[in-house]
């Protein structure tokens, strides 16, 4: 906390969360029981460094303009999201972003941004306005339009502007994007639970698979060969040790063939998908399919992975047989 007071220059604020840093820092124990012997328990160090991070809190706060509530939904209720949905339907167009202003501040425009991760690593902007604010008005409802959804992970961002010398804390929420309506459906209305901490694949390889469907994936190939006898799909699995996840773990493979090359405009035509049981202590989960004639059809394909939890983000991959 000391540190992002010094780097968002409030210097008052540092020192004297750095005062609450010092109290309880081991190194100074010693002398600083010596010279405070009232302040030798350690319960008391506590207590009054929480205090002191209050007050640093308290002074730098009212300097800073930011959002409260922020929810994402399809349908606001008089104004406002009644609940912040966490799954969409791909091809959205619109989406409508609410939130209240913190009380006591105001701002002439809001700056809404959506990120978009359709694998680890690879953001990109897709969205970016800037909206008035009416004067005096603490609840914004703000409408993205033509986003056009695309399975993934999303982050909208909203940040206060036309503030004056006050400083802007930017406000953030995430949600996903499915293919199916019943995905979307059991994930925003909790009909699967969260199995664990980490809910998500962490990386997804494709290659050429072996005569042992089983064999991970080595390499990551975004263009293949119509000739390959086994197209295989290696997930990487998240796992924390001596953690138990709660539930039964699986993981789901959708394949979508997209066209005979990126321009083609047809909509995306469901080769299969498949859900599998997983044991999270063998760290990947590899797929291989074979193709139903002589061999697979050129063109455009993406895959689709995720864990069948209800914060399992998808991760989207796209590649080529040709």
């Amino acid at each position: 906390m000391s540190l992002g007071l010094l780097i968002s220059g409030e210097w008052l604020g540092f020192i004297i969360a750095l005062l609450a840093v010092i109290i309880v820092a081991p190194p100074i124990q010693d002398r600083l029981n010596q010279r405070f012997p009232w302040l030798k328990p350690r319960f008391l160090k506590i207590f009054l460094a929480v205090i002191i991070l209050f007050v640093a809190l308290g002074i730098t706060g009212g300097n800073l303009v930011r959002f409260t509530n922020v929810a994402v939904c399809k349908s606001p209720v008089d104004g406002q999201c009644e609940k912040h949905e966490i799954a969409f339907l791909e091809e959205t167009q619109t989406i409508t972003v609410s939130a209240k202003l913190r009380k006591g501040k105001t701002a002439n425009q809001v700056k809404a941004t959506l990120d978009y991760w359709p694998e680890p690593d690879q953001e990109s902007e897709v969205f970016s306005n800037v909206y008035d604010v009416p004067k005096g008005k603490r609840e914004v409802a703000l409408q993205l339009d033509q986003v056009d959804l695309q399975p993934g992970i999303y982050r909208v961002t909203l940040t206060p502007e036309g503030i004056g010398n006050q400083k802007p804390l930017s406000e953030e929420q995430i949600f996903s994007v499915w293919t199916d309506p019943k995905d979307v459906s059991k994930r925003n209305e909790g009909d699967i639970e969260d199995a664990g901490l980490n809910n998500s694949v962490s990386s997804i390889k494709i290659c050429e698979g072996s005569s042992d469907a089983e064999d991970p994936c080595a390499e990551d190939l975004s263009e293949l060969s119509t000739e390959i006898k086994t197209l295989a799909f290696t997930a990487k699995l998240p796992s924390i040790a001596n953690v138990q996840f709660r539930g039964d773990s699986e993981i789901t493979y959708i394949l979508r063939y997209l066209g005979k090359t990126k321009d083609d405009k047809i909509p995306p035509i469901q080769v299969f998908r498949e859900t599998n049981d997983l044991d999270r202590k063998v760290g990947t989960f590899t797929l291989g399919i074979t193709p139903s004639k002589k061999k697979f059809r050129p063109g455009e394909y993406e895959l689709i992975t995720s864990l069948e939890a209800r914060s399992s983000r998808p991760i989207r991959k796209l590649f080529r047989l040709k």
